[in-house]
């Protein structure tokens, strides 16, 4: 799967990745200026645009988890996880009883505004919804096996920026210190039933991860999507 992250708070710009064809976007509101009212309009906006819609939440805290997910977000991406403790909170935040012990209000957009019965919702929600938990320091990758074996945990995504800076070589993603720990959890999860995730800059990178067995790729970002499309059509104008 090919999806990469949106931080732009622009509903057409989500369309348009849609259109180009990407599996899944991932509405960013850790890092973008992407507040709650516009995330449910993000949300629309991929549905509109035929693009799975996932949402990368602050922080692992069960509203912060549950909120995208009652205005329709197909799973969530958590960051920062370091510890089985962790991993067990975003799964039980995200879903409902009996796996977990998410807040229920079955009016909300997710639900259909309840125009079909609570227990179908609830059931389809716990079936579909995906967690995606970010691997990105070195306390994490420590921790990879006991976070893996929790029942729920869809995705273990690992984020190389944050680990090159857990590893005290900030920014340096392409260094064998950090792509050593990645291939150790690559190698690691082959008898998990989890899958493995990763960023990549580009897609050269997303086809060295995906030789490797990675199978979950977010490639680039809305802005430096839109950053190098302009800037190779004026190279080409100013340069021809």
């Amino acid at each position: 799967m090919i999806g990469t992250f949106v931080t732009i708070p622009s509903p057409q710009i989500v369309e348009i990745l849609g259109l180009a064809g990407f599996d899944f976007v991932v509405i960013d509101t850790e890092h973008g200026a992407i507040n709650l009212e516009t995330t449910e309009n993000l949300i629309r906006a991929a549905v509109a645009g035929g693009v799975c819609p996932l949402v990368r939440v602050s922080h692992c805290d069960p509203i912060a988890i549950r909120q995208p997910l009652d205005m329709g977000a197909a799973g969530v991406h958590v960051p920062q996880i370091e510890s089985a403790e962790q991993a067990r909170l975003a799964v039980e935040s995200a879903t409902f009883h009996p796996k977990g012990n998410r807040g229920l209000q079955p009016y909300v957009r997710a639900a259909s505004y309840r125009a079909f019965p609570t227990p179908e919702y609830l059931a389809e929600t716990n079936r579909n919804v995906s967690v995606v938990l970010h691997i990105e320091g070195a306390r994490g990758v420590a921790a990879f096996d006991e976070i893996a074996g929790v029942d729920g945990v869809n995705v273990a995504f690992l984020g190389p920026y944050d680990l090159s800076q857990s590893l005290g070589i900030p920014g340096q993603v392409d260094s064998p210190l950090v792509r050593d720990k990645m291939k150790e959890i690559v190698g690691a999860a082959k008898d998990k039933p989890v899958r493995i995730g990763t960023y990549c800059d580009d897609v050269a990178t997303a086809w060295q991860w995906r030789d490797l067995g990675v199978t979950y790729l977010a490639v680039s970002l809305d802005a430096n999507v839109l950053l190098r499309g302009a800037r190779e059509m004026v190279g080409a104008f100013k340069n021809g």
